[in-house]
């Protein structure tokens, strides 16, 4: 009798949690899982910068910026897809929440990026200066150059790339390039020059934050992500 108490008490605790979460989170769209260097984030609303820490909320329009030898991995908050930002890159993080979804956007003027969408209902687009990727239940890398010029390196998945130019599909194991004044180009990806720098990174990694539930009691939650 005792161990079913307990196991109805984890359970109780466990979807006040969640329920606290989901309320407290309506705002966000995404959250920072992981930190390394120097990454600074800017709110949208009051115009700061601030360290982009383990734990920050970024709501729809902040920007991520990372410096020399600095890493951000980005988790969206409603079917977990994952953003993995390299050195030296600045993109926004845009999003509109419907019901339990979030209409993804991802800015990058510049900057070198791996993103796993999930294969849910939700979508995702890819703006850059020279065209747009359009992704859903994909993964791949994203590099923009200083031009603007983008080339999307696709692992998993579809992505149909547009600018004003044209529309092309890459599929996986191909890779796309959007330039300035030219349609989008599909070619097969080389395997001597394919990126590979998010699997290199790849491990287990657990955040832990702290929170208040409805009745103002404090409370921590764990997430453990690959």
């Amino acid at each position: 009798m005792k161990l079913i108490n307990k196991l109805v008490l984890i359970f109780s605790f466990s979807f006040l949690i969640a329920g606290s979460i989901q309320a407290q989170s309506n705002d966000d769209v995404a959250i920072i899982l992981k930190s390394k260097g120097k990454v600074k984030v800017r709110k949208e609303k009051i115009k700061n910068w601030y360290d982009g820490i383990r734990g920050f909320h970024l709501d729809s329009g902040d920007i991520v910026k990372t410096y020399e030898q600095s890493l951000a991995a980005v988790m969206f908050t409603d079917d977990k897809s994952l953003l993995k930002v390299r050195d030296n890159s600045t993109l926004a993080i845009r999003g509109k929440r419907t019901n339990k979804t979030i209409s993804k956007r991802i800015a990058c003027k510049l900057g070198n990026f791996w993103i796993k969408v999930s294969k849910q209902k939700s979508k995702l687009l890819v703006e850059t200066p020279s065209g747009v990727a359009a992704v859903k239940g994909t993964e791949f890398y994203c590099v923009v150059d200083s031009d603007g010029n983008a080339i999307i390196i696709v692992i998993e998945g579809l992505v149909e790339l547009m600018n004003k130019l044209g529309e092309a599909l890459v599929k996986a194991g191909q890779t796309g390039k959007l330039t300035k004044g030219q349609p989008p180009e599909v070619l097969p990806t080389d395997p001597e020059t394919a990126l590979n720098w998010a699997e290199e990174d790849k491990g287990t990694n657990e955040l832990q934050f702290e929170f208040e539930d409805s009745n103002g009691n404090k409370r921590n939650l764990k997430i453990i992500y690959h």
